[in-house]
C-alpha cells in the first residue's frame, strides 16, 4: 500500500497542527537556525512545488544569497522585539518565482531554538503581469534568471527544454571563459548583448543574447535576466556569406593576375611587330611590300584594340576606373579623335566632319583621356560599319540647370543601321546587333559598352537612334565643370623631341625591344646605352652618368622594381636620376606600385615612337635641373 501524500507533523511545535492542516492557505514553520522548515501544511507543501511533506521538510535552505541573510537577520531582529511582521517575498520553488503575502511570527520550538511561523496568500498580481507571465511561458524566446552569485533562480519552458538540467550561468557555454567575461561586464555595466556558441542537445549553437542586471521587485537583490534565441541560421548564411565573397575576391584576384599576365605576354610581342613595322615603313618599300605591311600593322592594331577593350571593361566592371579633373580643350580633344581614325575613313573613301558649338566653353575640367577614349569609340564603330558616306562627329550645348557645361557629342553614320528591335542591346557587353555582324565587321563587342560606363562613370548616358540600312546616331550627354581663368596655350602646343644631348639607359631582357627603343632614340639624337637585367642595369647608373633610365619591370637576375630600389639607395647623384617603367603591365594598381617603388613615370607596351620621345623630353636631363 502506497503512503499517504502527507506524514504527520514531526514532534515540538507549540501548537496542534491539525487546525492548520485544514487550512486552505499555506502555513509553514522555518527554522532559521538550520535552514529547515519543520512543518507545513498541505497547501504549503503544494505552493513549495513538493510532492509530499517529507520531501520538503528534507530541503536544505542554506544556500541563500546575501541580500536574503541580510533580510532574514533583519527580520529576525524584528521577530526578537515582539513584532508580527507582514510583507511580501517571491519565492522560487523548484526555481519557478511565486510572490507572495507573509504574516510571520516568532514561535519557540519544544527544545527552545526559535523559529518563524508563516502564514501566507498569493499577493495580488495586476492582470498586466499575469499577460506578462503568460506571454514569458509560452514565448519562444529563451529567458532565465539568476541571482548574483549565478544560481539560476526560474527559466521559462523554452529555456528549460533547451537546456534541461542547468543551474548556473554560463554551464553550457562553449567558451566558458567567455560565460565569466558576459557574467561581469553584465553586472559592471548593467548589460551586454551579443552572440555566442551555446550547447543544446549535444550539439553546438550559435545563440543571440540580451543579458540585464535588474534588482527584484520586492527583496531588491540583485539579478540577472538573460533572454536568448537560436541564431545558427542568420551566422550560418553569414558564414557562407562571408566564404562566397572571399571566393569572389579570389576569383577577382585571379582574374586581376590573368589579365595582368595576358597583357604582359600580348603587349611584350606588340611592341615589336608594331615598332618595327613602323620603322620598315620609313625605308624603301615597294607597293607589294607596303601592302603587306599595312597589312601587318592592321593586325597587329586589332590585337591591341581587342587587348584594350578586354582591359578597360575589366577595370570598369571592378570600379577600378579613377577620374582625372584637369583643364582640357574641348576641340583639341575632337580633332585629335578624328585624327586618329582618319586613316581608316580614307582607306573606305568616307567623309570625316565636324560641328562645335560656339557657345560651349572652349576650356572645361574633365578627363581628356577618357573623352578621347569615348570619341574613339563611337568614331570606329561608325566607321567600321560605313561601306560609303560620311561620319560627324558633332558637340553642342544642352540647356540644364547647374553650373556644370551639359555637353552632347554625337557621332552620326551612313552605315548599315541597327534593327529597331535590337538597339536596346548593343551596350550590353560582347555583344552586336546580329551575330552574322561579327563575322562580317570583327570585333569584341566591347566598345560600346566600355563607352556607356564610361560616360556613366561621368556622370552622364548614352543613347542611340537608327534606321536600317540608312545609318545610325550615337550620342553621349557629359557635364563638365567649366575651367576658371585663362589657361595658357602650353597646353595645345606640339610635343617635344628630346636634346640631341640626352643619355638614356635602355633595361630590357628582350633584344628586339632593346634594339627598336635603341633605334628610336638614337635617330632622335639621344646617346643610349643598352641592359639585358636589373642587376646590369643598376651597375651601369652606378658606374655612368644618365640623364634618363627606361627600365622594364620584368627582368631576370634583378627585376625593375628591385633595380629601382637599389638605384634609389646608390650614393650621390645617381639615385636621383628619372626612372621610366617601360612595362606591358598597365593595370592601374600596377602602374602605381612602379611609382610607390620609386619610378617616375609609365610607358605602355606596345610603344610608338610619339609616346616615348615624349616621355624622353619631358624626363630627360631633369635629374641636373
Amino acid at each position: 500500500m502506497s503512503s499517504p501524500p502527507f506524514t504527520a507533523a514531526p514532534v515540538g511545535l507549540p501548537f496542534d497542527t491539525a487546525g492548520f492542516d485544514r487550512l486552505k492557505r499555506p502555513v509553514w514553520v522555518f527554522d532559521d537556525a538550520r535552514k529547515r522548515k519543520v512543518y507545513a501544511n498541505p497547501a504549503a507543501v503544494e505552493l513549495w512545488g513538493a510532492a509530499r511533506l517529507a520531501e520538503l521538510l528534507a530541503r536544505d535552505f542554506s544556500d541563500q544569497s546575501a541580500s536574503v541573510r541580510t533580510r532574514m537577520e533583519a527580520l529576525r531582529r524584528r521577530l526578537d522585539q515582539g513584532e508580527t511582521v507582514e510583507d511580501i517575498w517571491t519565492f522560487y520553488p523548484l526555481g519557478a518565482p511565486v510572490r507572495v503575502s507573509t504574516t510571520i511570527s516568532a514561535i519557540l520550538l519544544s527544545d527552545g531554538r526559535a523559529a518563524m511561523l508563516f502564514e501566507a496568500a498569493h499577493a495580488d498580481v495586476e492582470p498586466e503581469e499575469n499577460r506578462a507571465v503568460e506571454a514569458l511561458r509560452h514565448t519562444p524566446l529563451l529567458v532565465a534568471t539568476f541571482d548574483a552569485q549565478g544560481r539560476m533562480l526560474f527559466d521559462n519552458p523554452s529555456h528549460r527544454a533547451a537546456f534541461p538540467g542547468l543551474t548556473r550561468f554560463g554551464e553550457a557555454f562553449v567558451e566558458r571563459a567567455e560565460a565569466e567575461r558576459i557574467w561581469r561586464r553584465t553586472l559592471a555595466e548593467g548589460a551586454w548583448t551579443g552572440s555566442c556558441r551555446v550547447r543544446v542537445g549535444g550539439r553546438i549553437l550559435w545563440h543571440s543574447l540580451v543579458a540585464r542586471r535588474t534588482p527584484d521587485p520586492v527583496t531588491g537583490e540583485v539579478s540577472v535576466l538573460l533572454s536568448q534565441a537560436d541564431m545558427t541560421d542568420e551566422v550560418e548564411a553569414r558564414l557562407e556569406l562571408a566564404d562566397a565573397r572571399a571566393k569572389a575576391e579570389e576569383a577577382m584576384h585571379s582574374q586581376e593576375a590573368f589579365l595582368a599576365n595576358m597583357s604582359h605576354e600580348l603587349r611584350t610581342p606588340l611592341t615589336s611587330v608594331l615598332g618595327f613595322a613602323g620603322l620598315l615603313r620609313d625605308t624603301s618599300l615597294n607597293a607589294v611590300q607596303a601592302r603587306y605591311l599595312s597589312r601587318v600593322e592592321d593586325a597587329g592594331r586589332a590585337l591591341m584594340s581587342t587587348l584594350n577593350d578586354v582591359l578597360d571593361f575589366s577595370k570598369l566592371e571592378a570600379g577600378g576606373v579613377e577620374l582625372e579633373a584637369r583643364p582640357f580643350h574641348l576641340a583639341q580633344v575632337l580633332d585629335q579623335a578624328l585624327g586618329i581614325v582618319e586613316v581608316q575613313a580614307g582607306a573606305k573613301d568616307l567623309t570625316l566632319r565636324k560641328t562645335l558649338d560656339p557657345t560651349i566653353p572652349a576650356w572645361l575640367m574633365g578627363d581628356p583621356e577618357r573623352l578621347r577614349q569615348i570619341l574613339l569609340n563611337l568614331l570606329s564603330n561608325a566607321v567600321k560599319f560605313t561601306a560609303e558616306g560620311s561620319v560627324t562627329l558633332a558637340a553642342r550645348r544642352l540647356e540644364r540647370a547647374g553650373a556644370a557645361a551639359w555637353v552632347e557629342l554625337s557621332v552620326t553614320d551612313t552605315g548599315v543601321g541597327v534593327p529597331e528591335g535590337k538597339m536596346d542591346r548593343v551596350f550590353e557587353r560582347f555583344t552586336q546587333a546580329d551575330a552574322s555582324v561579327t563575322r562580317r565587321f570583327g570585333g569584341t563587342g566591347l566598345g560600346l559598352p566600355i563607352t556607356k560606363r564610361l560616360a556613366e562613370a561621368m556622370g552622364g548616358e548614352v543613347g542611340v537612334s537608327s534606321r536600317l540600312g540608312a545609318g545610325s546616331r550615337f550620342w553621349c550627354v557629359l557635364p563638365f565643370p567649366v575651367a576658371e581663368g585663362e589657361v595658357g596655350e602650353a597646353e595645345l602646343a606640339p610635343q617635344r623631341t628630346p636634346a640631341p644631348t640626352a643619355r638614356v639607359l635602355v633595361a630590357d631582357d628582350n633584344a628586339a625591344n632593346r634594339e627598336l627603343v635603341s633605334v628610336i632614340l638614337e635617330a632622335a639624337g639621344c646617346a643610349v646605352d643598352v641592359a639585358a637585367d636589373g642587376a646590369q642595369a643598376v651597375a651601369a647608373v652606378a658606374a655612368g652618368d644618365y640623364d634618363l633610365v627606361l627600365m622594364d619591370v620584368r627582368m631576370p637576375v634583378l627585376d625593375g622594381v628591385a633595380a629601382t630600389c637599389a638605384i634609389r639607395a646608390l650614393p650621390g647623384e645617381a639615385a636621383r636620376v628619372p626612372i621610366l617603367a617601360l612595362s606591358a603591365n598597365v593595370l592601374a594598381d600596377q602602374v602605381e606600385g612602379y611609382r610607390v617603388a620609386g619610378m617616375n613615370d609609365h610607358i605602355a607596351k606596345p610603344i610608338t615612337p610619339r609616346d616615348l620621345l615624349t616621355k624622353v623630353a619631358q624626363w630627360g636631363g631633369r635629374a641636373r635641373r
